[in-house]
């Protein structure tokens, strides 16, 4: 009988106590155990489709890196054979041996992404009011650039590609002028290469 006893409270444990932690699983309003669907592309590059039936072609050039690859920049084009294309950048960050993710920027966002980091470049101390601050581009594939203050008041960097996960590296200000390098070089290849679309 007391076995049986421990059994029922066994039981009620779980049913009070593990299903509502089993239902916080995944995003609300899903259900425990479903797979989220990607997020619609947010970008030309991500999001070319080529004519049904039609060649495609894809040229990329590898730009350069931060940190031994941990942040990589590179130019691509792609286009089929009946005149659709899509050019940028793809940015990837390595955060570890288990994320890596990246994110695309498209030709026509290369100029107010430069302008994005000159900005925050020009940060060289807080400009808010309060002890801790955060000042961030993001680009439409969500490549996040970021300046902002630890808490011994000094000026450090950051920056996170991907979009459904984020994969961030945190950088000196050396290494900010250096990405900013790469995304000119890139956008002085895509403009030799011809006009994007």
């Amino acid at each position: 009988m007391r076995e049986a006893g421990r059994l029922v409270v066994a039981a009620a444990f779980v049913v009070i106590f593990a299903m509502p932690l089993m239902a916080q699983v995944g995003a609300p309003g899903t259900p425990p155990g479903v797979a989220q669907p990607a997020p619609p592309p947010a970008t030309k590059l991500e999001g070319f489709e080529p004519a049904a039936g039609s060649v495609v072609t894809l040229g990329y050039d590898e730009i350069g890196s931060l940190g031994y690859g941990l942040v990589s920049v590179s130019v691509r084009e792609i286009r089929d054979a009946k005149g659709g294309s899509a050019r940028g950048l793809l940015v990837e960050v390595t955060e570890s041996q288990y994320r890596k993710e990246r994110s695309f920027v498209d030709a026509d966002e290369i100029p107010e992404l430069l302008k994005g980091l000159d900005a925050l470049l020009e940060v060289k101390a807080n400009p808010t009011q309060f002890k801790m601050f955060e000042v961030r581009y993001t680009t439409r594939g969500e490549l996040q650039l970021t300046v902002f203050n630890n808490p011994r008041g000094e000026v450090s960097y950051a920056v996170g590609a991907g979009r459904m996960l984020k994969a961030q590296k945190f950088l000196v200000e050396g290494d900010m002028l250096k990405l900013r390098g790469l995304f000119d070089a890139a956008s002085q290849k895509l403009n030799a290469t011809g006009s994007g679309k």
